[in-house]
């Protein structure tokens, strides 16, 4: 299994001297990712219902938090890095032009020298979508279409594309991603359609806040998915993003309600592997401390965490 870590891209005074050392420090302890999260805008008033209730992170849609935009928080962290691997957890995908993300995404593939994993979803806040003057109704059409405008531009030359959304003949990408085929695409999203557009058009799956005892369900969909798209699951990477807090510093977390990895080194161990039993791959942990305690909580997990998982 391979261990990736969250960056506090996300928070009430984040930026570069709070980013670097967790990217630095995942790098340097044998960690295998690290990723980034994304959104635009934050409503006061919203009337769009969070789609991860029972995880206790709402908090990070108020207002006031400070959300760095993932890609250029990324291209930063592959600067100061060599190994790990990076992604977004997610890019809401219909968010962007998708010519601009398949230019972006090979860029980053290049200076990263091939670390980058693109991970993307269709979204949920309708304040969001209308505030960039797209219809939250064409979400869903809008991801599929520019998942499949990203491959065409990666692997074509020239490339022509006649979409609903997107429309183009005889171009070629102005940076060839050193990836062959581009970078992989991860699709997020924990329901039906999320899983549905994994199999149709992604190289993995990545879920929040789905725990082991979850993933049976989500095994069975995605089984039953696949025969209807002719696509064998197990041609999935799956991965998930889950909190952790170091036992012990239970009272320092910052989103207390929030069901995570801890206890100690022996319970999350079982519980990640809980997960590989099921499939999974990669675990994403982000760890509930602020940004300046990440990297000694880093330190604790690689000495007490990562040599288990190895056995």
């Amino acid at each position: 299994m391979r261990i990736g870590v969250s960056l506090p891209n996300v928070g009430l005074d984040h930026g570069r001297d709070m980013l670097l050392p967790v990217a630095q420090s995942a790098d340097r302890l044998g960690f295998d990712s690290v990723w980034a999260a994304h959104h635009v805008v934050l409503p006061y008033e919203r009337t769009s219902r969070y789609p991860y209730q029972h995880s206790g992170t709402e908090v990070a849609m108020s207002p006031g938090m400070q959300w760095l935009d993932p890609l250029t928080t990324l291209a930063m962290c592959a600067a100061v890095t060599d190994r790990v691997r990076l992604g977004t957890s997610v890019l809401v995908l219909p968010y962007r032009n998708p010519v601009n993300v398949a230019a972006e995404a090979a860029a980053l593939d290049v200076v990263s020298e091939g670390r980058f994993v693109l991970g993307v979803g269709a979204g949920w806040m309708q304040e969001e979508f209308r505030a960039l003057g797209i219809d939250p109704a064409e979400r869903g059409p809008r991801t599929d279409e520019h998942i499949e405008v990203l491959r065409a531009l990666w692997t074509q030359d020239p490339a022509s594309f006649d979409g609903r959304f997107t429309k183009f003949d005889g171009i070629v990408l102005a940076t060839t991603p050193r990836t062959a085929g581009g970078p992989p695409v991860w699709v997020g999203g924990n329901t039906g359609p999320g899983l549905r557009r994994a199999l149709r058009l992604g190289d993995g799956w990545h879920g929040f806040e789905v725990y082991p005892e979850d993933m049976p369900d989500v095994k069975e969909k995605l089984a039953r998915i696949g025969e209807e798209v002719r696509r064998d699951p197990a041609e999935l990477t799956l991965s998930v993003a889950r909190g952790l807090i170091p036992p012990g510093r239970e009272e320092e977390s910052f989103v207390p309600d929030r069901r995570m990895l801890g206890g100690s080194a022996g319970a999350i161990v079982e519980e990640l592997g809980a997960y590989a039993e099921q499939g999974v791959e990669d675990v994403v942990i982000q760890v509930s401390l602020l940004a300046p305690l990440v990297p000694e909580a880093l330190e604790w997990v690689a000495a007490e965490v990562l040599p288990q998982l190895s056995r």
